[in-house]
């Protein structure tokens, strides 16, 4: 089973499972599935050089915005400011443990952790293959729960309610955190999930008849994990459309599946 089929010609959409032909790709021109849209594959002219830029200048972002005040707030004469780092313990001390803590999870820990494991799979840094696949999956599941830009976004629609009440400002880290926002936005599109997996463990070689347009099941080749899915729907239909046998009737089912 493979996702894949001759890296540089074919491609099974992760979603309705086509088996596309891919064509010649030229910097920034994106592969679309032509039954359901899905985004195949997106070509970059330096796939290694761009989100390791990115992920680097990212990162620098993200510590200047954890190092300076975040926003202050004048009111009646009584100023305040606050960082970054200060949130979870202000959340922890007013009994909001659980937002605190979703807070350093998705708003600081899953980027940063996402933008450390590009810049290791991108660079190729030596680990085992198991690891580098590891945290492949892990990256891909990740990338979408990183919270960064909804708390900015939060942060700016309370600016307008509070407004008022008092005075209200952004401190040195405001910038910083808008940059870690974009730059992070854009090593995750600079980094091509079909040639990630290319690079991590080259495509076997299918010595079998592709057929674009068909899709993958029928042919015999698709993910291991989308096999293992249709199987087990398979047999939870097969379980609900069988009709159960009293104790001590012989039937006459066989095969895998039996009554």
């Amino acid at each position: 089973m493979c996702d894949h089929h001759h890296a540089a010609r074919h491609i099974l959409c992760p979603q309705c499972d086509l088996l596309v032909a891919l064509p010649p790709l030229e910097h920034r021109q994106k592969a679309a599935c032509p039954r359901c849209g899905t985004t195949l594959t997106t070509s970059w002219d330096a796939p290694r050089q761009r989100p390791t830029a990115y992920a680097l200048v990212a990162l620098f972002m993200l510590l200047l915005a954890n190092l300076f005040p975040f926003v202050y707030m004048k009111v009646g004469g009584i100023s305040s400011e606050i960082e970054l780092l200060e949130i979870p313990n202000v959340l922890f001390t007013e009994d909001y443990a659980s937002l605190g803590t979703f807070f350093l999870l998705f708003v600081q820990l899953v980027p940063a952790f996402c933008l450390v494991t590009i810049l290791l799979l991108v660079n190729r840094v030596h680990m085992p293959s198991r690891l580098k696949a590891f945290l492949a999956r892990i990256l891909f599941h990740l990338k979408s729960w990183g919270m960064a830009e909804i708390f900015l976004a939060g942060v700016l629609v309370s600016f307008v309610k509070l407004m008022a009440y008092g005075d209200i400002g952004v401190g040195l880290s405001f910038v910083p955190w808008c940059l870690f926002c974009l730059l992070q936005l854009r090593a995750f599109q600079c980094v091509d999930r079909r040639w990630l997996w290319d690079d991590i463990a080259p495509m076997p070689v299918i010595k079998q008849p592709l057929r674009p347009g068909v899709p993958g099941l029928r042919q015999g080749c698709a993910p291991a994990r989308a096999a293992r899915r249709c199987c087990q729907r398979m047999r939870k239909s097969v379980r609900a459309v069988t009709p159960k046998v009293p104790r001590g009737v012989k039937t006459a089912c066989s095969g895998r599946w039996r009554c």
